[in-house]
Parts: C-alpha cells; structure tokens; sequence
C-alpha cells in the first residue's frame, strides 16, 4: 500500500488560502503597509508582501506562502505546510489500521498410536535423557503428532505448552529422522513458553524446548537435580514468554539466560554480530533493574542440545577407544596364551 500524502487536499487549499501577510506578522517579521495592497517587512531589503504571495526586488525573485517559510524562515516543506496550518503532517491522512483478528482456539494434531519414532528421535538423535523425556511425554508436554499435506501423512515430535489452567496455548512441530521440518501450530501463542516445572526460586530461559531438555540432561550427568529449577522455552529470541511466567511465578528471584552462542551471526549490515548473547544482555539488563538476580551461561558450542552431543559423542568415542586393544596388549595377550 501506497503511502498517504503529508496533507490532504482540503489543507493544501487552507494553505494557499492564508494570507501571507497575516501569516508574516505571526510570526513576528516587522510588516509596515506600503500601499493599497502592498507591505514591507523591514529589516529585509526590498521585500513585499501581497495576500497571496511575495516579491522580492532587489533579488528579482517571487513566491507563495510555502516559499516565504522555507526560504525566510528556513524551514522545510513539511515544517512549513505544519506551521502555517498549526498541524501536523499525516494527521489527516493515515488510514485507519484494520483490527487485530482474535486468535482462534488451538487444536493440537492427532496423536500417533506409536510414540516410538519421537522417543528414538530424542534419546538417540539428540542425546536426551529418557528418563526425562518419558516424563515430559507423560505430562502430555512432548508427543508424536500426525499432519497431512497436500494428501502427505507426516509424523513430527511436538511440544507443547499450557496455561494455569491445563490448556494447550502453544504447539511446536519440529521433523525427525533428519528432516529440518519447524512449524507452530496454527493460533498457538507464544507468551505461554514450553515450561519444565521447578520447586525453587530459579529459571532458566532458552530458545527452544530441545535446549531447555539438554540442559536438564547435562545437569543429570554431573550428578545434580534436574528437577529444581524451573525451565522455559520461548520458541525464539524473545522474553513473552518468560514475562508471562515471572507474572505467574513471583517466587522467581533468579533468572539465568541460556540463549545460542551465535559466533557466527551478522547483522544487516554483515558485521559480526552474536545475536543470542547480545539479546540476552538486553534481557538481563532489562530485568535487573526489576531486582530480579540475572545471569548468563553461554554454551560453548551453537547451543546446550550441540553441547551434549558432543559430550555425548566423546564418552561413546572413549569406551570404544578402551574396548580396541592395543598392539602391545594383543602382543601380551597372546605370549600369555603361548605360555
């Protein structure tokens, strides 16, 4: 669409309907009468003033209201256009914004009979504990879901968030078996983030619930309580959800921000720019200054999910390592056979 004209139609004709020397006196220039129809404004050479225009004599130059602003006032077309009407540009002319549609119930996919493909997409793929995706699967938070498009049948893993009251208010669809398929479910609404229970006063915030599950996991394996700490996913760079949560949670007093290591990001311009680190600055920043103890943890890797499969991947890589024998052991072993 289009953008409106500084002015309507109907101002620009108040505009050049005002007379110039009324105007000229307004705004305090010195105008003595000269003739019938004519004045001067002292103090600037051989200017005159008509009703609808101006001529200036000595330089041989004539022009209209707007002209005297721009030119005796400094002022730009707009400045101008504003001062002579004792408006302001658009005020008239900008269409009105069309209401914000309600948004619809949120009808959450089938479910598959089989839960298998999410389970083995989780545990296997991204390294997820089990234990706490079985619980979060009996929480209702994670299921495996069944989409059709354009007469395809897709099974996808989805997470799921509820309000106070136990309602589904956000659905996440995320592809497995290697598939880069995201998608939220029509009508979900992010203020309601993907939120593991806690019992004490701390949360931590991440971009996306497989993050969140990582960071539990890693928690598990340094032996400490997964389960203590709250934990929310906003779904993306964002602080809704969280700001919903600490208005239903003052208990909160501690917020650790856990959001990607982007340190390969750019911004528009291509700078370097590490868009996870530097929001969550901003973040904690912003709700510092509400009292609120703020921290970040920084993964070392693109995220807490890459972080445990690494990890994850080490451990596998060093049990295998043990299990091959070395030349010297195999040596050993087969003189001790000999014997």
């Amino acid at each position: 669409m289009p953008k409106p004209l500084p002015f309507t139609e109907e101002e620009m004709k108040q505009v050049f309907a005002t007379n110039l020397i009324e105007y000229a006196r307004s705004q305090g220039f010195a105008v003595e009468k000269s003739d019938r129809k004519t004045y001067h404004v002292k103090g600037h050479g051989g200017l005159y003033l008509f009703p609808k225009g101006y001529h200036h004599f000595s330089r041989g130059e004539s022009g209209n209201i707007i002209d005297f602003a721009k030119e005796y006032q400094g002022l730009s077309f707009i400045t101008a256009v504003e001062t002579i009407l004792g408006t302001r540009a658009y005020a008239n002319t900008l269409l009105p914004l069309p209401p914000i549609p309600e948004r619809g119930e949120l009808i959450l996919p089938p479910k598959s009979m089989d839960i298998q493909q999410a389970r083995n997409y989780l545990i296997e793929e991204r390294c997820l504990d089990p234990q706490i995706v079985d619980r979060l699967i009996g929480q209702g938070m994670i299921y495996q879901a069944v989409t059709k498009s354009k007469g395809t049948v897709y099974q996808n893993c989805a997470f799921v968030s509820f309000d106070k009251d136990g309602k589904p208010r956000y659905c996440s669809l995320r592809g497995m078996g290697g598939s880069r398929f995201r998608q939220d479910v029509v009508n979900s609404d992010k203020s309601y983030g993907f939120t593991m229970q806690g019992t004490g006063s701390r949360v931590f915030a991440f971009e996306s619930p497989i993050d969140a599950i990582s960071h539990a996991t890693l928690m598990r394996l340094n032996g400490m309580d997964d389960t203590k700490d709250f934990r929310i996913s906003e779904g993306c760079l964002s602080d809704k959800a969280l700001t919903r949560f600490l208005a239903d949670n003052p208990q909160i007093t501690e917020i650790v921000f856990c959001f990607d290591n982007d340190v390969d990001g750019k911004d528009h311009k291509g700078n370097p720019h590490n868009h996870g680190q530097e929001f969550a600055k901003k973040c904690a920043e912003k709700l510092g200054a509400k009292g609120y103890a703020v921290y970040i943890q920084t993964p070392h890797r693109k995220d807490f999910n890459a972080d445990l499969q690494y990890i994850r991947q080490s451990v596998i890589a060093k049990l295998r390592e043990k299990q091959v024998p070395s030349p010297q052991r195999a040596e050993k072993k087969k003189q001790d056979k000999e014997r």
